[in-house]
């Protein structure tokens, strides 16, 4: 689908437009599910502001994380939000939540049940810059930096909202791999994979065997190959 498609299918740009992109069935296929990448990378390009405290930033550098029956990234950490909703990921960093929904396990906390019906993720933002004077936040730890400066003594706090604004548009490469995706594991990509997804499901999950388990050190694997990954054309 061309970009110019996808920008008038998206218009007007509204936070309801990309509030229902976000919002990924449980059901849906591998190729729905990347159209739908695409779709809501066009609005972050050029359209998406974030607002904190008296500066606004634009977002140059993201990527995206998504698990369900057919798009088995066990890559993805799991996680129940509503669309739209700032995540603090198990690395630091910060995502923008996609719709997630997975049950807990009953018995052990904080792990949860890997079923056919689980399905969460989001977008790592990367790298954003800070519009009045164009410095950049290079790094998902950087980014998260604006996330963790709140005040004990109030309920009042005034977190990072998300609005559309018209911003000048900037050039973006082609979609690519994403950073360091398995982590620092050693060996062929196979290798990697399988010691990534095993790490996250003893981790993270609850009721996965054998026959599972190997399909989703596969998945993985093959998972290194997506071009999930939108950056600026910086020079």
């Amino acid at each position: 689908m061309s970009t110019e498609t996808l920008s008038k299918e998206l218009k007007p740009y509204t936070i309801e437009t990309l509030k229902t992109k976000m919002c990924i069935p449980a059901d849906a296929s591998r190729e729905e599910i990347e159209q739908t990448f695409e779709r809501v990378a066009e609005v972050l390009k050029n359209n998406c502001i974030i607002k904190y405290m008296n500066e606004e930033y634009r977002i140059l550098e993201f990527e995206f994380y998504f698990y369900n029956m057919n798009h088995q990234d066990i890559s993805v950490h799991p996680r129940n939000s509503q669309a739209l909703c700032w995540y603090i990921n198990d690395f630091g960093g910060i995502d923008l939540n996609f719709e997630s929904k997975i049950n807990k396990s009953e018995k052990i906390p904080f792990k949860y049940e890997l079923t056919d019906g689980a399905y969460f993720g989001g977008i790592l933002i990367r790298q954003i810059q800070r519009l009045s004077d164009k410095f950049i936040y290079d790094g998902p730890l950087k980014v998260a930096e604006l996330f963790r400066i709140l005040d004990a003594t109030t309920q009042q706090q005034q977190n990072p909202v998300l609005k559309m604004g018209n911003l000048d548009t900037i050039d973006f490469l082609q979609p690519q791999r994403r950073k360091n995706l398995l982590g620092n594991h050693k060996g062929s990509n196979e290798d990697k994979a399988k010691a990534k997804a095993n790490y996250n499901l003893q981790e993270c999950f609850t009721g996965v065997d054998d026959v599972q388990k190997h399909k989703l050190e596969i998945e993985l694997a093959s998972f290194c190959e997506s071009k999930y990954r939108y950056c600026w054309r910086s020079s």
